[in-house]
């Protein structure tokens, strides 16, 4: 089974049974040293993945106050939009309104002067028609 991990000159001078157990020895010893190694991985696997966690939490808290501090931001400047637009609309409408009862005096000044040019159409129709039998 282990003739193979020792060299025939060493199995030739060490025999066959203390060839073999040299060969068990260095198997044990590798496997213990494996083991070792990682153990070793493990423990160095475990602590560097708990600084990277520790990492992403500082990462993520950071994250949330920049994004709460841009929400923020981004509400006052909605407000402050908001505000404007308000008063923009405001003025608008009250130039609309302005314009409009303007447009309703010069439309009720024109059908008032229609009235009176109608009034006086009919009564001057009427005075000449009457005109012939008031004579």
């Amino acid at each position: 089974m282990c003739s193979s991990s020792v060299s025939i000159r060493l199995r030739e001078k060490l025999g066959q049974e203390a060839s073999e157990d040299l060969a068990l020895a260095f198997e044990e010893t590798r496997d213990d040293m494996l083991a070792l190694a990682q153990d070793r991985f493990e423990a160095r696997l475990g602590l560097v993945a708990s600084e990277l966690r520790q990492e992403m939490a500082k990462i993520d808290a950071n994250l949330r106050q920049d994004m709460a501090k841009m929400d923020a931001h981004l509400r006052q400047d909605m407000a402050r939009m908001d505000a404007n637009l308000r008063v923009s609309m405001s003025d608008g409408f009250a130039t609309i309104r302005r314009d409009m009862s303007e447009a309703r005096v010069e439309m009720i000044r024109t059908s008032f002067l229609f009235w009176v040019g109608q009034f006086v159409a009919i009564v001057a129709a009427l005075a000449y028609m009457l005109r012939g039998i008031v004579r």
